[in-house]
């Protein structure tokens, strides 16, 4: 069969006892003709995505670049590339197992994943999400002025204006909470003052590739790592460890946590609580909570439990791109009665560490109300203790409670358990899923979701 311009050409070869097909080309050897085989029997081809990728790392070599690699995909036919995302947009696809971003700005931390495909258009599940940080440059151009004892960021935060930027050289700085100025007696490092919209509180690293260490002395000493009661602070590039609750912002709107990295913490690694709203928590790192109390060691909390002496109603929250990392004892996130509008989006989820204790069985539990989860990975990892990825409830009648909360586009590995990736129990309403995904297989949703 031949023909005489460039084009394509279907023809069907019948398998015959004894007897074979040759087919012949007239072309020269510069414009050799493509076979390409098709499965027949008139529906099919393949349909199997390949595995998702594993072993991504990030590394940066320069203050504007990040090199990334990652271990291959398997697949039945074969993986043809790799789609990879940043901050959850797609950023390139390549057929080998790296790639660099360049062209980025200094002292950013960006999150990454990345997908499998094969010739058929089959996508596989997205890796595990993580952050990464390109260089502060030569030298940090904030360092020279940076405070470097424990006196000194404490004063700093007492005394902070509109405007103020607090940066902080890399070091290890263990908190006094009878030196920060907190009313309370909890926070190690305390300020209630205001900045505005145009001029917030900026609390930094002056080296993000360095970060500074703010801590205490016990998990279980009622300490809180950093503690705000103020509006329109930022907080950057710094680390929070070895004290009872990581970040605590009470009744501070506004706030941004970024890049901020909580572990080793006797209860909740950060609690938005007592009427704080719009604030957000983004390209984080939160691990190892609950060294103390088990069942209250939430990666993030959002508002409080109706029985506690706060301010219940919280709105508009966000947490993005943050990476919980195992270790976690309680829910990866925990929104309560009273929080409307809370967003959850692009987090991925590590189910080590979910201890069950004070009914921990889930990466979100929801009792608030319009929160939003959407574009999340969660990985069970084996631990039976997890039964759904995302449970809503109801709490009580004294505020909104379990109503009109939405989940899409989340991707989840339960390990083929009998839970769901949606959870709504009976009094929860107005409940709605679409197109999430679970890998390996198992229930969607339960029947109270929409």
């Amino acid at each position: 069969m031949r023909q005489a311009v460039y084009g394509v050409v279907s023809f069907a070869l019948q398998e015959s006892v004894g007897k074979y097909t040759t087919l012949n080309s007239n072309e020269n050897a510069s414009n050799k003709p493509q076979l390409v085989v098709v499965s027949g029997g008139g529906t099919g081809g393949d349909t199997q995505a390949p595995t998702a990728p594993t072993g991504l790392i990030g590394t940066a070599a320069s203050s504007s670049q990040i090199n990334l690699n990652w271990s291959a995909s398997s697949d039945n036919v074969g993986v043809t590339g790799y789609d990879l995302y940043r901050n959850g947009t797609l950023l390139t696809s390549v057929t080998v197992t790296s790639a660099s971003d360049i062209g980025l700005t200094a002292s950013t931390t960006y999150s990454y994943y990345v997908k499998a495909k094969d010739a058929a258009g089959n996508v596989s599940a997205p890796s595990s999400t993580i952050n990464a940080t390109t260089n502060a440059g030569s030298p940090p151009s904030g360092c020279t002025n940076a405070l470097n004892t424990t006196a000194a960021i404490q004063n700093a935060m007492k005394n902070a204006a509109a405007g103020s930027v607090i940066s902080i050289a890399p070091g290890i700085y263990t908190g006094d909470p009878s030196a920060s100025g907190d009313p309370g007696g909890q926070g190690l490092f305390f300020s209630d003052k205001n900045g505005t919209s145009a001029n917030p509180i900026i609390l930094k690293s002056c080296d993000a590739a360095h970060p500074a260490v703010l801590q205490g002395v016990n998990v279980n000493d009622g300490s809180y790592g950093i503690h705000l009661t103020g509006d329109y602070w930022q907080i950057r590039d710094l680390a929070v460890t070895n004290a009872q609750k990581g970040i605590i912002i009470d009744n501070g709107n506004r706030n941004l946590l970024n890049n901020v990295e909580v572990h080793n913490v006797g209860d909740e690694g950060v609690h938005f609580r007592d009427g704080s709203s719009y604030n957000t928590l983004e390209y984080s790192l939160i691990y190892d909570t609950g060294k103390y109390q088990a069942g209250y060691g939430e990666g993030a909390y959002v508002g409080s439990d109706s029985s506690s002496n706060y301010e219940h109603v919280v709105t508009g929250n966000v947490i993005s791109h943050t990476n919980f990392n195992g270790g976690i004892t309680a829910e990866h996130i925990d929104v309560k009665e009273g929080a409307s509008g809370t967003i959850i989006e692009y987090c991925t989820f590590n189910g080590t560490g979910i201890s069950g204790a004070n009914s921990a069985d889930s990466f979100i539990d929801v009792k608030g109300v319009n929160t939003i989860v959407r574009y999340n990975q969660g990985f069970r990892n084996g631990n039976a203790n997890i039964l759904d990825a995302f449970q809503v409830r109801t709490h009580g009648t004294a505020y909104a409670t379990g109503t009109n909360n939405s989940f899409n586009n989340n991707t989840v590995n339960l390990d083929n358990s009998a839970g769901y990736v949606v959870y709504a129990t009976s009094a929860a309403t107005g409940t709605t899923a679409t197109g999430d995904t679970r890998t390996g297989g198992g229930n969607l949703y339960s029947t109270n979701v929409n």
